[in-house]
This record gives C-alpha cells, sequence and structure tokens, in this order.
C-alpha cells in the first residue's frame, strides 16, 4: 500500500502582533499577494481585517475587501471577488463563519486559502471542513480546502469574547470521546481507524486537557495548536471522523431544534461531551479540571436553555449523521431512559457509575453498552470506510 498524500499548511504563525505581520509574513513565505481578497464579517473582525488590507497595500498588492458569511449566496459573493479580481490568495479575518465561507469560496476557486481567525471558537481555523447554511436554511458540513497558512494573533483573539474560546476549548476537548466512538465503531466492525489521524487528535486534546495553570497567552497559544492539530487530523483522516462523534451530533440536533437560536457550536458541544462521556463510562473525572479552568457550560441552564430541548436533541441526534456508529447506536434512545441520561450528566463532571440499563461492560471496546446494538435503517451489518 502506497502512502498517502495529505495537504498541511506551510505557513503556522502563532504570537502576539502577528496580524500587523500578515502582508510580510506572507510575502517571505513567497504567496502571490499582487491580487488579493479579504474576506471578513462586521463589527471588531472589519476593523481588524481593516490593518491587514493596509499593510497588504502598503507593501503593493491589490486587495479587494468582500464580506463572507456562511450562506450559499455570501460563498457566491466571495467567489465572484476572486474571480472579478484574478486573486491568487484569498485571506479570511474573521471567526469561525467568515472562514468557512472563505475556504469554500477557495475550494470553489482553487486559490490559496489563509486563515486569519480573530477568535478560537472551534476547530474550522484550519480544518478541511466548511459549515455552510443552506437555502433551507438548514446547517451542514462540507468538505473544503486546508488553509495554506495559518495566522494567529494572541492580542487579538484575547479580545475576543471570553466564550467563544470557551467554545473552542470544549470542541478540541470533545476530540476524546469522539475517538472513544471511532474506536467502539471499529469494534463493532463498522469502520476503520487512521492511527496516524487519530493520535494527533488524541494528542491535541489531552495535552490540552492536562494543561496546568497558566498565563491567558500561554493558554490561548495551547487553545490554538490544539485547534490546528484537529484540523490536521481531519486532513489526515479524510472526514471530520477524528474530532466529531456522539457530542457533535447532539449539537447538530440542538442547531435544528433551536435554529437562529442556537447557541455557539463549541457551547452546545461541551453539553454534548458530558452526555457522550457519561453515556462511555470514561473521562468525566479527567474533564472535571478543564471545565473548572474553562467555566465550560455544565448544563442546559448554564445556556438557558430548557431540560426538555437537551432531551429532544439527544434522542433526535443519530438522525443528523446516521451513516456515523457512535454510542448514540448503543443506546436506548425512548424518552425516559435519555431524561436519567442528561440528568446523570449534569448532575456533576465527577466520576459515575453507568446507569443500569447499560449493564454489559464490553472490554474490547472500552463501553457500557445494551446488549444488542440499536439497529440503525439501511445499514448493512459491517461497513469498513476510511471516511
Amino acid at each position: 500500500m502506497s502512502p498517502k498524500t495529505v495537504c498541511v499548511p506551510r505557513l503556522l504563525e502563532i504570537r502576539s502582533g502577528a496580524v500587523a505581520d500578515v502582508a510580510a509574513v506572507l510575502a517571505a513565505a513567497r504567496f502571490e499577494l499582487r491580487r488579493t481578497v479579504v474576506g471578513t464579517g462586521g463589527g471588531r473582525t472589519a476593523r481588524i481585517a481593516g490593518g491587514v488590507v493596509r499593510g497588504l497595500r502598503e507593501a503593493g498588492a491589490c486587495a479587494v475587501v468582500t464580506e463572507a458569511v456562511p450562506t450559499v449566496d455570501g460563498v457566491d459573493r466571495v467567489v465572484a471577488a476572486i474571480r472579478a479580481s484574478g486573486a491568487e490568495t484569498c485571506v479570511a479575518v474573521g471567526g469561525g463563519r467568515v472562514i468557512d465561507a472563505v475556504k469554500h469560496a477557495c475550494s470553489v476557486t482553487g486559490t490559496a486559502f489563509v486563515s486569519v481567525p480573530t477568535s478560537l471558537a472551534h476547530d474550522g481555523v484550519s480544518s478541511p471542513i466548511a459549515s455552510l447554511i443552506g437555502r433551507d436554511g438548514r446547517r451542514r458540513s462540507i468538505g473544503a480546502v486546508m488553509p495554506e497558512a495559518v495566522i494567529v494573533d494572541l492580542a487579538v483573539v484575547h479580545g475576543a469574547p471570553a466564550r467563544t474560546s470557551r467554545a473552542g476549548a470544549a470542541d478540541l476537548l470533545s476530540n476524546l470521546t469522539a475517538l472513544h466512538d471511532w474506536r467502539l465503531a471499529a469494534a463493532r466492525g463498522e469502520e476503520e481507524i487512521d492511527g496516524f489521524s487519530a493520535l494527533i487528535a488524541e494528542e491535541a486534546a489531552r495535552s490540552f486537557l492536562y494543561l496546568a495553570p497558566a498565563t491567558a497567552d500561554l493558554s490561548l497559544e495551547m487553545l490554538a495548536r490544539g485547534l490546528v492539530l484537529s484540523g490536521l487530523a481531519m486532513a489526515t483522516a479524510g472526514s471530520s471522523r477524528p474530532c466529531s462523534g456522539a457530542e457533535h451530533l447532539i449539537s447538530h440536533s440542538l442547531d435544528r431544534l433551536l435554529g437562529t437560536r442556537a447557541r455557539l457550536h463549541g457551547e452546545q458541544v461541551a453539553l454534548g461531551l458530558l452526555i457522550a462521556a457519561t453515556a462511555q463510562g470514561s473521562l468525566t473525572a479527567e474533564l472535571a479540571h478543564a471545565y473548572d479552568a474553562w467555566s465550560l457550560p455544565r448544563s442546559h441552564a448554564d445556556l438557558g436553555l430548557e431540560r426538555d430541548v437537551i432531551v429532544r436533541a439527544v434522542m433526535q441526534a443519530r438522525d443528523t449523521r446516521p451513516a456515523r456508529y457512535t454510542i448514540l447506536d448503543e443506546l436506548d434512545l425512548a424518552r425516559r431512559p435519555v431524561e436519567a441520561l442528561v440528568d446523570e450528566a449534569f448532575a456533576s463532571t465527577g466520576e459515575r457509575r453507568p446507569h443500569a440499563p447499560r449493564v454489559a461492560h464490553d472490554e474490547q471496546a472500552g463501553v457500557v453498552r445494551r446488549s444488542r446494538p440499536r439497529p440503525r435503517a439501511g445499514a448493512s451489518p459491517r461497513r469498513r470506510t476510511g471516511r
């Protein structure tokens, strides 16, 4: 078997003051900057992007600024700006929504994509996955390109709302339950694991999980590095599998139920992470320190949500991605068992004993499971795929 080829960023810059030097850093790395599109949002991100644009123009670039929003029409506007200007490089300056729109536009046009996040809300800063809202109003994750450069200004992300970094911390930590689900799927003969991508995703999360109390800059730097590594893990696997399991399905389910009232992706993942870890019978004690250190939401009340919304989200989570085998496929997802699971997960982040209905412990998969995994509509008995 021949080794596979993985596209990774050729430039990574994480330090305070990096935004002011974007043009110089890209020029030193031999990016084509004569015609450049800068995609951004509004408010704070537009002001930060303004500094990037000034730097590019001072360096002799013809920089065009365009609004980037994660909708089909928003992506089309970025694509049009790239084609009209003949740009060979497109710089996304903003949060995850701006970055998702620009990365997909770059995948359509074959343009070099540069990610300059203004917050660290999730691993989309460097992943080959874009989350976009279709014309039907539903959010979907689709393949995109990896950034050719990631430039993180620690001073800029420190100035973002604190909840964005909390959301990013939860998204990074969720690699652990996602990997547990991936191993479970492999144990059931549903998938094969890409050991290298799993290693990258786990090391990124565990290094962050055990981070001792540190300065704000060091904590944010470790968060940024972990999110970049998560993106690399997904690129290596060819899918989001190393970083997305039951906890993400629960978040996607909340997106469907809440619509425009959905909370930040990572905030919802924080709750899904507790539920998944409780169902898996692992990690809850280890997560307690991280939840304290980052003040992560521990229950529906922390996000101003009703308990019933969470319960319904868990009951419907499998439907958001039926082909992805997770711990949810092995649970009784009727209302009462799910209510008990949610209550247990939100009681605390200390060690818990598994629920009585999930009595058999599977040593091979390392999870508590029903005697018979829940059958999935249209699923074949064994499915092996690396994607």
